[in-house]
Formats: C-alpha cells, sequence, structure tokens
C-alpha cells in the first residue's frame, strides 16, 4: 500500500511537471509571436517611414527641378519694353517739382478731364502738374493696377523718375440717382481715390480718397457740381505733397 501511494505521488509530481512545462512552453511560444508581431510592426513603420521619405524627396526634386527651370525660361525670354507704354516727350525738368496726373473711370478707360483739372490745380500751386504721360494701352493692363498699389518693380521698368518726380495715380467713380427732396431732380455721387507715388523713392507717399455730392436738373449738372465740390476739396486739402 505503501509504494502503491509513493508511485502515484511519483506519477502526480511527474505530470504536475508535464503540466508546468507545456505551460512554460505556450508562454515562450505566446511571447516569441508577439515579438514577431512587433518586429513586423516596426518593419512595416520602418518602410512606410522609408516610402513616405521617398516621396518628400522626389516632390522636392520635382519642384526644385520646375523653380529651375522657370528660371531658366524668364532668363531666356527677353525683358519686356515698357518704354512703349511711355509717353517720352514728357521729360523731368529740374526747374520745377513736376507731377503727372493720370485718373481712369471704372472700366479702366482714362478720364481726360479730371485727368486735367488735378493737374492744373497742382500748377496753381508749387508744382507743374501734366498729364498724359502713360499711354492707353497700359491703362488696361494689370501693371496699372500694380502701379496703382506703388509696386516697386512696375514703377522700376517704366523708368518714371525720367519723366516726373510724382506720378498721381487715380479712380474716379460716379454714382447717378433720382433726388429725393425735390422731384425731377438728380443727385450725383463722386469719390476719387488717388495714391501719390514718388518716383525717386519707389513708393506710394500720400493716399487720398474723397466723395463728394453734386444736385442739379439733370444728370449732367448734378455731375459737374459733384466735380467742382471734388476739385475744390482737392485744391484745398490734397495738393500738397
Amino acid at each position: 500500500m505503501k509504494n502503491k501511494i509513493i508511485f502515484l505521488a511519483i506519477v502526480f509530481l511527474v505530470l504536475l511537471g508535464l503540466l508546468i512545462g507545456i505551460k512554460k512552453n505556450r508562454t515562450h511560444r505566446e511571447e516569441m509571436r508577439m515579438e514577431e508581431i512587433i518586429r513586423k510592426e516596426k518593419e512595416q513603420h520602418y518602410q512606410d517611414s522609408l516610402k513616405s521619405l521617398q516621396e518628400v524627396r522626389r516632390a522636392e526634386k520635382s519642384i526644385e527641378k520646375s523653380e529651375k527651370s522657370e528660371k531658366s525660361e524668364r532668363l531666356s525670354k527677353p525683358k519686356e519694353d515698357y518704354s512703349v507704354y511711355i509717353n517720352n516727350s514728357i521729360h523731368n525738368s529740374d526747374d520745377n517739382v513736376n507731377i503727372a496726373v493720370t485718373v481712369v473711370d471704372e472700366n479702366g478707360n482714362l478720364s481726360p478731364s479730371i485727368s486735367s483739372s488735378i493737374a492744373n490745380v497742382y500748377n496753381q500751386s508749387e508744382f507743374s502738374g501734366n498729364t498724359g504721360l502713360l499711354r492707353s494701352s497700359f491703362l488696361q493692363r494689370s501693371d496699372f493696377q500694380e502701379l496703382f498699389q506703388g509696386n516697386s518693380v512696375i514703377i522700376e521698368n517704366l523708368n518714371l523718375s525720367n519723366y516726373a518726380d510724382y506720378v498721381a495715380v487715380g479712380k474716379i467713380h460716379y454714382t447717378l440717382s433720382k433726388g429725393t427732396l425735390v422731384e425731377g431732380t438728380f443727385v450725383c455721387t463722386v469719390t476719387l481715390s488717388m495714391n501719390i507715388i514718388s518716383t525717386n523713392q519707389k513708393t506710394i507717399v500720400k493716399s487720398i480718397t474723397y466723395t463728394s455730392r453734386g444736385n442739379g436738373a439733370s444728370e449732367e449738372q448734378a455731375e459737374k457740381f459733384a466735380v467742382d465740390k471734388l476739385l475744390q476739396k482737392y485744391s484745398s486739402d490734397y495738393s500738397s505733397i
């Protein structure tokens, strides 16, 4: 009986050892499987990062190639001759401070009467005003808007300092409506936006925006009164640089 108990005890210990071994082996295999998964994930992440880096480098090379191509094209392309947009019969005199005036309407067309009137305002002060420096072909270009905003590159391209000390570039807008106080009358609202540009400094030195209104028995009369008020205001408040 004693030997049987010992035998059973030995069998139990052997089985227990086998179970512990199986468990350890299973745990070891699970650890190896997790390590393999982690290794593969790291490898995939590395491959993805490498692929992303390669794509970035290809994009950078493509951009660099495009920039070089554009630069080469600009260098090979002959520089535009802006002198065709200038009335070169006008010269910058050393005797006076010369101001070249150009005002366009809402359609970008020259407004000769307003341009001349403002030039005359300068002529009645210490300056010498003139019109016609910029040809009408330039006024329809996007470069005119750049000039209006004081773009130094456009100022340089036009060589404006050869023709004037300042250029007064403006835009005028008219709005007509029927009068509300007196039947049969009209109201004209005129808004002038003007930038005075130093051709030597190549920058805007003064900006003007003014709105005037005129009433009249006709649209023409209302517009005339509005413009007269605007010119009076320009002469009294804005004719200095």
